[in-house]
């Protein structure tokens, strides 16, 4: 019996996936997604499409994130075609990120993060939708918000409640923290981490001997 209920589960799970990715394809077909300002205060295909596909994906995503198999949640977004995520990339629960989002391989992104392509300047204004792009082996650490327009480059390591804004660009290979995010230079992980001058002496012989044990 927990077999068939487990099956009928995963069943239902494809099918939502399935039905999502129909209707998703129409939309696109319509109306494909594409960078630009799309005026609130003006009736437009676009306009309307946005609104359908936002109301396509929530539910899915929900089920999935909610779900008994979380991880899914990669495999869904890649079938439907609503974000492109890169092979061994791990996505915990988090805010926004269901559409219009492309990550790289080997990324983590932490719990609560916020990656949002879309934006709406204030009550009455247009809404802002443009790519969000993040690399490859980069990792968020946790409650880090950024909104459309995006780019963290490779190997990009930010700490938790690191911050951008609309169009930021994390130009990568280092690590970051703040809000605004800026680089993490080693004076200041000395001072976050409450590290010694022993601390850093032992870090620097294990790194040697690493070294070593490599070149033999």
């Amino acid at each position: 019996m927990p077999i068939v209920i487990l099956v009928c589960y995963i069943f239902r799970l494809f099918i939502l996936a399935l039905i999502t990715r129909i209707f998703w394809n129409i939309t696109e077909k319509k109306t494909p997604s594409k960078n630009g300002v799309i005026p609130r205060n003006i009736k437009s295909k676009t306009l309307n499409y946005y609104h359908i596909r936002s109301f396509l994906i929530k539910y899915p995503k929900h089920l999935f994130t909610k779900g008994m198999f979380p991880w899914l949640i990669t495999w869904m977004y890649n079938y439907v075609g609503s974000n492109k995520i890169g092979k061994g990339t791990v996505i915990e629960e988090q805010v926004c990120a269901d559409r219009f989002v492309e990550i790289g391989d080997n990324s983590y992104i932490g719990v609560n993060s916020v990656l949002t392509s879309h934006l709406v300047e204030g009550i009455f204004g247009n809404t802002v939708y443009f790519k969000l792009k993040v690399g490859n082996n980069t990792t968020l650490g946790g409650w880090n918000c950024f909104a459309s327009g995006t780019e963290i480059h490779d190997n990009s390591y930010l700490l938790p409640s690191a911050t951008g804004g609309k169009h930021y660009i994390v130009k990568g290979d280092n690590f970051y923290f703040g809000m605004p995010l800026r680089k993490l230079f080693k004076k200041k992980i000395v001072e976050f981490l409450d590290l010694s001058p022993e601390d850093l002496e032992k870090n620097a012989k294990l790194a040697t001997k690493q070294k070593d044990n490599r070149k033999q």
